[in-house]
């Protein structure tokens, strides 16, 4: 990447600001919309609390549990359903069921029926699951069935074909999947821990900020939401450009 495709994003964040900028000038009222200065000023007072870290770092903690909650019992459970037509056609109501329920409903049931720090993970769970899992059960039946097929003809091991060719071609496929689910699970543990009102959580700290109508505060949070699904989408990028050379490695061993 050469540095002008380096500098277009930030060509893109400048534009942003300066739009919310003049927004807020001509809107006049900094109580309803600050300029970028108030909220990044109320940005730097937050790195200064304490609260905030524990916040940010709990909130980032449910999201990565959440997100691998449901990353193993979607690849399990789409591993079973490839593998057996009854249990696939016994388990895809639940599947279509939850991909069909409203996301506040979710909120609002688990907030009800549901106590404890889990309930953000496990708001955050029921939604991302179905995607997470039609995306495995669509990548494995596809790759896996081809592929088990050249195992067959070549005469090559089975668990050379999963490990050498099945994992690698179910990643590349489910990558751009897996890259925005983890995004959205990091903003809807946030909105989850906002609306259940969660103690010592980025969502939490919103809520808190809404309740005082203080908006420069809650823009200065959301620059740092933004700034976390970006850090989530970079940290699943190295981890694909991982497995990519690792994958390399083991076709030619």
């Amino acid at each position: 990447m050469n540095l002008k495709n380096r500098l277009l994003p930030l060509v893109t964040i400048l534009i942003i600001f300066t739009v919310w900028y003049i927004a807020a000038a001509v809107y006049g009222i900094e109580l309803i919309l600050p300029k970028p200065t108030a909220a990044l000023k109320e940005l730097w007072a937050a790195l200064k609390e304490s609260a905030f870290w524990k916040g940010v770092g709990n909130t980032m903690l449910r999201s990565v549990l959440a997100f691998i909650i449901a990353f193993f019992a979607a690849l399990c459970l789409a591993l079973l359903s490839v593998s057996s037509e009854v249990f696939f056609r016994l388990f895809y109501p639940v599947v279509v069921i939850l991909r069909a329920l409203p996301t506040i409903s979710v909120i609002f049931i688990c907030y009800i029926a549901v106590k404890g720090w889990y309930r953000a993970v496990l708001i955050s769970f029921l939604v991302i699951f179905p995607t997470l899992f039609s995306s495995f059960y669509t990548s494995v039946k596809q790759c896996g069935g081809s592929l088990s097929e050249v195992g067959k003809v070549y005469k090559v091991k089975k668990r050379y074909v999963l490990t050498r060719f099945v994992i690698p071609s179910v990643w590349a496929s489910m990558y751009s999947d897996i890259v925005n689910t983890l995004s959205l699970t990091v903003k809807l543990i946030i909105a989850a821990e906002a609306v259940t009102a969660t103690g010592f959580s980025l969502g939490g700290l919103m809520a808190e900020s809404k309740s005082i109508v203080d908006m420069g505060r809650i823009l200065a949070y959301t620059l740092v939401a933004i700034g976390l699904s970006y850090l989530t989408e970079l940290f699943v990028r190295l981890a694909a450009r991982t497995v990519k050379e690792v994958s390399v490695k083991w076709r030619y061993h």
